[in-house]
């Protein structure tokens, strides 16, 4: 599900230099990545529902991406002025994957939580959450 979202962002946001996994995402957070605008997608969680027959085990499972953007203005030692950008570059991404199926059997993804991560030498990190769920089923 992770590569197919990263696949659709790099096909789809051109303004997006960058679009990494929860390793990428590592390196950037000990180190403020050099090429910007970056994405992270990476998996949050996964919290499955009871099982829902007696014999065969079915769970309804809801996971949660994160999709980080990190951006910088050049000149801008405190943010302020890559706030605003990201903010354009925010619906982008949205109007890409808010709604789409990232993967057979999935719901389309919604809107989570948002947050600022963090403003950081000149750099906004910001992460947008969005939700889908699946159906895990036993093989017995």
């Amino acid at each position: 599900m992770i590569e197919a979202i990263q696949a659709r962002l790099r096909a789809t946001v051109p303004a997006l230099k960058l679009v990494g996994d929860a390793v990428g995402f590592q390196s950037a957070a000990e180190r403020t990545p050099t090429v910007m605008p970056a994405c992270y997608v990476i998996t949050l969680g996964e919290k499955p529902s009871p099982n829902s027959l007696g014999n065969i085990l079915i769970q309804q499972v809801q996971a949660s991406i994160g999709v980080i953007l990190v951006m910088r203005n050049l000149g801008d030692a405190t943010g302020a002025k890559a706030q605003a950008s990201i903010e354009a570059l925010r619906g982008q991404v949205k109007d890409q994957i808010f709604g789409w199926v990232p993967k057979a059997g999935c719901e389309p993804l919604e809107r989570g939580d948002s947050n600022l991560l963090a403003f950081r030498d000149g750099c906004v990190w910001w992460q947008d959450i969005y939700v889908t769920s699946f159906y895990d089923r036993s093989k017995q």
